[in-house]
């Protein structure tokens, strides 16, 4: 063959090569742009949800939904902070406030009521109604729900589910994250604890039964112990030594859900549900010797409703308190509307009595500035007992930040006989959790709560303490912002309601110490409703959503993935074919 034939042959086969190494170039460009995984296009929308700063459950939560959002382009800021500031920040100008409200919510009465009332009502000056859910609708039905609890409770549950289905189904006024368990520490030895629900973290102290020649029980406070001594207006964490401790009220809620007298030992409602009857106990003394009668009762009641603070809400039913010069242990409440008046009086705030002596010391205003001292001043410029309660114990010893202690008062209705009993409630501000759980298993603690959930387990196991895990009707929710965009589409709404990992949360976050909540009222509570619609973890129903609403998602992870699994196809290939080509490229034909 001749030299020239050989060079135009050569000549042909670079052109051949030459080409199909541009064809290969264009195509992996080509794939490379339409699969190449590149960075996140910017968030599709920006949130802010706020959560309680000192709560570790809280945080865990915050960032795992952050996470999950993520995957559908929200770019969640989370942000911890004091309760009183977050509760600010919604209340100020709700197009400026969180767009999630994450906080727990425990009952004040004893009813599902509490807790749709409190958060979903209507208000024309906003307290709790955090998210802004306004539905006429709703509200007309839990408000007759609640009219017929004690007179029609088949008809009231109804009217609660459909309220509840308009809440979650239709409106997704809110996420409904858990209900949660309560785990407390108790030292073994100590006899007679219950775990009650329906006051959260209360220890009824004359309940317990010390260790042989132990005369103080210890208790160990995750955070401030008082911050109102007013039995009228207090609505905070003193309820662990005012409720059944200090104060009383005239009933109680037993753990079973059994309405019981305390105060009262009889009660009766007429059959239009209007008006109740309360026959009250004989022999009960205040702590500073006052017997307590219906006048006592009227008093009480009627200062707390008039000074509308804290939890006096739950009186809003009554429209006046009758007593009986012939019988001064019979007191009357007519109401404006039906209402169950048993579990009201059984309420964990806004529900005690206490002595009418304290008119003495002028209006309620002044009794409540008295009240609250703080030492020496006030009703802790003269000696102790500082409060007006009917309790067993009183309250003898409170340094602000550091400790309170209670006394046991020898006056009390229910005598001390059958012990033995404590003496001495000694309790102490103990914020760091290491230096809790240290203390209960050092033995300078007998109680306490709060402690690293991952840690519970081995306590529990070993030989000092032990550790009471009893469902709560507490519950942790994030209330939606309905005024401020984009949380004000309810297709936004639920699509975030979906982006929730809700069993993640309770195995990771809660190691199992909770349920996922089936609505805003928790399990065992009146008004709780088993078969209510519950979101499900769907980001595919998420995005579907969201491009309902007029955004779009980013691809789902499974998409990107099969962009790789092409990539790592193709770069192979596009080896192969290059090997092929510069082969070609140097072959020289004989």
């Amino acid at each position: 063959m001749s030299k020239r034939v050989m060079m135009s042959r050569r000549a042909v086969t670079k052109v051949q090569a030459a080409i199909i190494a541009v064809v290969i170039i264009v195509a992996v460009v080509v794939a490379a742009y339409v699969w190449w995984p590149r960075p996140p296009p910017g968030p599709i929308m920006k949130l802010l949800a706020t959560y309680h700063g000192p709560d570790p459950d809280e945080m865990k939560v915050a960032e795992m939904m952050k996470s999950e959002l993520a995957k559908l382009g929200i770019e969640l800021e989370v942000r911890g902070m004091e309760w009183v500031a977050q509760w600010d920040l919604a209340k100020a100008d709700p197009m400026k406030a969180q767009h999630i409200f994450i906080f727990y919510w425990w009952p004040t009465i004893l009813s599902g009521y509490d807790f749709l009332v409190n958060m979903f009502h209507t208000e024309e000056e906003i307290f709790f109604n955090l998210g802004y859910y306004y539905n006429s609708e709703f509200d007309n039905l839990i408000d007759e729900a609640y009219s017929l609890e004690a007179t029609d409770p088949k008809r009231a549950l109804e009217l609660y589910r459909e309220a509840q289905k308009k809440l979650v189904e239709d409106d997704c006024a809110s996420i409904f994250l858990y209900d949660l368990m309560n785990t407390h520490v108790i030292r073994e030895g100590i006899g007679g604890y219950v775990d009650n629900p329906a006051y959260p973290h209360v220890a009824l102290f004359r309940d317990l039964r010390p260790p042989a020649g132990e005369t103080t029980f210890r208790r160990a406070e995750y955070g401030t112990i008082i911050t109102d001594l007013d039995p009228s207006s207090q609505f905070s964490n003193e309820i662990v030594i005012i409720a059944g401790n200090m104060y009383e009220p005239l009933t109680w809620v037993t753990p079973e859900g059994k309405v019981i007298g305390v105060l009262a030992e009889s009660w009766s409602v007429s059959e239009d549900g209007l008006t109740w009857d309360f026959k009250l106990r004989r022999g009960v003394k205040f702590h500073d010797g006052t017997p307590m009668n219906s006048t006592a009762v009227a008093e009480s009641f009627g200062r707390t409703k008039r000074m509308g603070m804290g939890a006096a809400f739950i009186w809003a039913c009554v429209d006046e308190i009758v007593t009986f010069e012939e019988d001064p242990y019979l007191v009357q409440f007519k109401l404006g509307f039906p209402a169950p008046l048993d579990k009201i009086a059984a309420a964990s705030y806004a529900s005690w009595v206490f002595s009418p002596k304290v008119f003495d010391i002028g209006d309620d205003d002044a009794v409540h500035e008295w009240l609250n001292g703080p030492p020496p001043a006030g009703v802790f410029a003269g000696d102790p007992p500082y409060d007006v309660g009917t309790g067993p114990y009183y309250l003898a010893e409170w340094v602000p930040g550091r400790h309170v202690v209670l006394k046991r008062f020898e006056g009390y209705w229910g005598g001390w006989e059958g012990g033995p009993y404590y003496d001495t409630i000694y309790i102490e501000e103990v914020v760091e959790p290491a230096t809790r759980e240290e203390g209960i298993l050092g033995g300078v603690f007998d109680w306490t709560y709060m402690l690293p959930k991952e840690h519970l387990e081995t306590i529990h196991e070993g030989p000092v303490a032990d550790v009471i895990t009893v469902p709560s009707f507490q519950n942790l929710l994030g209330l939606l912002n309905m005024k401020s965009p984009p949380t004000d589409n309810a297709l936004v709404r639920k699509a975030i309601a979906y982006a929730i990992p809700y069993q993640p949360i309770i195995d990771e976050a809660l190691l199992g110490y909770g349920m996922q909540s089936r609505g805003p009222v928790p399990a065992g509570l009146f008004g709780h409703i088993e078969d209510l619609f519950q979101y499900t973890h769907n980001l595919e129903k998420a995005r579907e959503l969201l491009r309902e609403a007029g955004y779009t998602p980013p691809a789902s992870a499974m998409a990107a993935a099969s962009s790789m699994a092409y990539m790592e196809l193709l770069v192979p290939c596009f080896y192969a074919m290059t090997c092929l080509v510069k082969r070609e490229w140097e072959y020289t034909p004989t």
